[in-house]
């Protein structure tokens, strides 16, 4: 654990250092307050939370705190001899971030940060921090998908669902074969390949009926795609868009 302020034991919350230092006072009949004036800022980072395995993890974040935190992510998949992590990824998350990513690795750890830009509001607090990783999926079915429809272009098609999602696992994509002509009145079979490294996932379809089998073209799809839920943040953190 790390971070730039202390513990209130009178108030259990953890709260920004003083602007004061000793040659602030000239005497000791100055020195009324161990408190002092409060920073404008102050940040807590958490220990260090091993996952159980390398996967993609929704981090759920609730802060109880006197101003909207901003929240850094650091994941890794491995530990540095040290014990720290040998960070992959960093991501910053501030408040209204729509949508939130999910965090790819085994092992995390969350930096809390206020900031006071504004006289109006309260000096930065921390009351307490909660924080879980989830795996937990849920599963779209959607059929008679007319990929024309979908953004992109022709035979390149960001997959779009009618309910939110998050991080994709998997994907499975069945085309539909029934009354495909091209112009010249010959069948086409359409083929679909997905990259899933996108955001939105890319749906690549080919007629197969073609010569050199690279000819794009649109058709109508059945999808059934299993992901993370998708994540929002707010003024207390991360949570699920529900």
């Amino acid at each position: 654990m790390a971070g730039t302020g202390y513990f209130d034991k009178t108030s259990r919350t953890y709260k920004s250092l003083p602007t004061e230092t000793w040659a602030s006072y000239t005497n000791w009949s100055t020195f009324t307050s161990w408190a002092g004036t409060p920073s404008a800022s102050v940040s807590f980072t958490t220990p260090i939370r091993d996952a159980g395995k390398i996967a993609n993890w929704n981090p759920i974040v609730n802060v109880s705190a006197s101003i909207p935190p901003d929240i850094t992510i650091f994941a890794g998949s491995t530990l540095e001899s040290t014990g720290q992590i040998d960070i992959a990824s960093t991501t910053v998350i501030t408040p209204g971030t729509d949508p939130v990513n999910a965090v790819f690795g085994r092992y995390f750890q969350f930096k809390i940060t206020l900031n006071k830009d504004s006289a109006t509001q309260n000096d930065p607090e921390i009351a307490a921090i909660d924080i879980d990783l989830t795996e937990n999926t849920i599963t779209i079915n959607q059929s008679d998908i007319d990929t024309s429809t979908l953004g992109g272009s022709v035979g390149q098609r960001n997959l779009t669902f009618n309910q939110n999602i998050g991080k994709l696992t998997s994907v499975i994509v069945q085309p539909h074969y029934t009354g495909l002509d091209d112009s010249a009145g010959d069948k086409q079979t359409p083929i679909v390949y997905i990259d899933k490294t996108s955001t939105p996932t890319v749906l690549n379809i080919f007629n197969i009926d073609t010569y050199g089998k690279r000819t794009r073209m649109d058709c109508i799809i059945d999808v059934q795609a299993t992901g993370l839920p998708k994540l929002v943040s707010d003024d207390t953190g991360i949570r699920e868009d529900n």
